[in-house]
């Protein structure tokens, strides 16, 4: 049975509900993630064994418990390479194997702690402000929803792992490299691609979002607005078109972009106010629509248009409307391509290390995620819009510290973004035999030609919920559950052989391939469905 709330108010007691079980969700999560990995396992086994090398025999022991080895523990680091069983096969395909002695010596820095912010920081983004809007539109319930998120944190990680377990076995210490170690740097190009397409659409929700924002700020402030071409320069159109000329444009053209590493903190600040200001604003009773209780203050003017609606609200509802959210969450949990950066960078004490860093980073990216989308969802119902700050009323001073602490993180962010798409573009034409796109006299028509591009898309595309959905559903499955087994798998038949315990260990992880092949299809059918409805 479907059980519909009619009010804020009941709402609002779902959401102290939900919060109580999130809290306690976390502290699961966190807990399971502190026991150690089984002593005999992909990422570093522990038994004996002897190999065959270069015409002579040795032994040594597969690293445990630490990643750093002496000298005296191992009598060759690159016997750890070999599988258990030896054989001539195996052994000839030791020559071909990397020196595994770079990982050991290169064992970085930054602790669990450290890393675990810069991961959840470099994750939390833009994304979570079209959750509440994934939630509405999917029609999903409040536990489908809490579910769909945790289920999604989860797999995400582990897939993510799977990364550094590349690194780990290789040395390799890029995305790019990995890929060129499992299938052969002549495919290269198709990494390179899928990168650039994903940032450039990161990039263009990254302009609607400014122009968003910045339209709402100025809606009511600015009188007698001049207008270009029948635009009004406090429009949405108008806004993108100043924004993208007078400020991303010199921001692109910066080439070290070290100077904007203060982004990082400023868009962690962002993000934070944002959780929870709208948490208070979902509380505080001043969007309540009056069926239980008094009308809220914003509420009441009536110039929220169209106003808050539970309508459709439930708890357990879940169809595959919902597929929706599941797609906007494709794009909230995507970092893998810097997976790579983050296992290079962190001081690994154990096997376990860089798993527990990875299973905690998404743990608190879910309860931040959870918490937006509910307390989005328990404001607006089911009139959240792809932007929630949109929502919110334009004398609500709360809401305006929001986007503006939005705005300048999204600003200061974009060149960030859009850098990876252009090296993604750079490296992809110049393997396809388009050097010409690299040449540094061009930096400035490429540039201009894909902020053009992206800005033209952003103003044609008027809700980020739409290009957040597509991008999440086809390019986020790829880069999340279908590219990462596929590459962790071809390293070990590569490295291992397919008659590996190795082997068949890690093919497990090939289940991770129709599960992302089913979100990506069914997602993209969904999205655009709902554009239609």
């Amino acid at each position: 049975m479907t059980y519909v709330c009619t009010s804020s108010g009941k709402v609002r007691s779902h959401l102290l509900s939900m919060n109580r079980f999130i809290t306690l969700l976390s502290i699961i999560v966190y807990s399971s993630n502190q026991e150690q990995w089984p002593q005999q396992s992909i990422y570093a086994a522990a038994s004996p064994m002897e190999s065959h090398h270069h015409g002579h025999t040795t032994k040594g022991r597969r690293a445990t418990g630490s990643a750093r080895i002496s000298t005296l523990e191992i009598d060759s680091l690159s016997d750890r390479l070999l599988p258990r069983g030896g054989g001539s096969d195996n052994a000839a395909k030791v020559e071909h194997r990397p020196n595994i002695s770079k990982n050991v010596e290169d064992n970085g820095t930054a602790s669990i702690a450290t890393s675990i912010f810069n991961l959840a920081n470099n994750v939390a983004g833009a994304g979570l402000l079209t959750l509440a809007a994934g939630k509405a539109t999917g029609v999903s319930g409040w536990i489908p929803s809490i579910a769909i998120c945790c289920s999604l944190a989860y797999a995400s990680s582990s897939t993510f792992i799977l990364i550094g377990k590349g690194c780990e076995i290789t040395g390799e210490k890029s995305f790019k490299g990995l890929w060129s170690k499992a299938f052969g740097e002549s495919t290269a190009y198709v990494v390179d691609s899928i990168v650039f397409i994903q940032c450039f659409l990161s990039s263009t929700i990254y302009i609607g979002l400014l122009g968003d924002i910045f339209s709402a700020l100025l809606k009511g402030r600015a009188s007698a607005a001049p207008s270009l071409f029948g635009v009004s320069a406090t429009s949405r159109a108008g806004v993108i078109v100043l924004i993208a000329a007078s400020v991303l444009f010199p921001l692109n053209l910066i080439k070290d972009l070290s100077a904007l590493a203060f982004t990082s903190i400023l868009g962690l600040c962002a993000v934070m106010y944002t959780v929870m200001f709208m948490v208070y604003r979902a509380l505080d009773g001043s969007y309540n629509t009056g069926a239980v209780g008094t009308v809220g203050r914003f509420i009441a003017d009536k110039v929220i248009d169209p106003a808050p609606s539970f309508d459709l609200s439930s708890m357990w509802n879940v169809d595959l409307r919902s597929l929706v959210l599941v797609s906007n969450f494709g794009l909230a949990f995507i970092a893998h391509y810097n997976a790579p950066t983050y296992y290079r960078e962190m001081k690994k004490e154990s096997p376990a290390s860089f798993p527990r860093m990875v299973r905690t980073a998404y743990a608190i990216l879910a309860v931040i995620y959870v918490t937006t989308m509910c307390a989005g969802y328990a404001t607006f119902g089911d009139t959240a819009k792809g932007n929630i700050l949109l929502n919110y009323h334009p004398n609500d001073a709360l809401a305006f510290l929001g986007r503006l602490a939005t705005g300048f993180s999204v600003i200061f962010g974009f060149p960030l973004v859009s850098r990876g798409a252009r090296e993604g573009l750079k490296n992809a034409s110049m393997a396809l035999g388009y050097p010409s796109i690299s040449d540094p006299k061009n930096h400035m028509s490429v540039v201009l030609v894909m902020l053009i591009g992206a800005s033209i898309l952003a103003i044609l595309v008027d809700d980020i919920k739409v290009i957040a959905g597509f991008s999440g559903a086809a390019m986020g499955s790829f880069l999340v559950y279908i590219c990462p087994p596929l590459i962790y798998t071809k390293i070990l038949s590569n490295f291992y052989g397919k008659d590996s315990l190795e082997y068949r260990r890690g093919k497990r992880a090939l289940a991770f391939i129709p599960f992302g092949m089913l979100i990506g299809i069914m997602g993209v059918t969904m999205t655009y469905k709902s554009m239609k409805a």
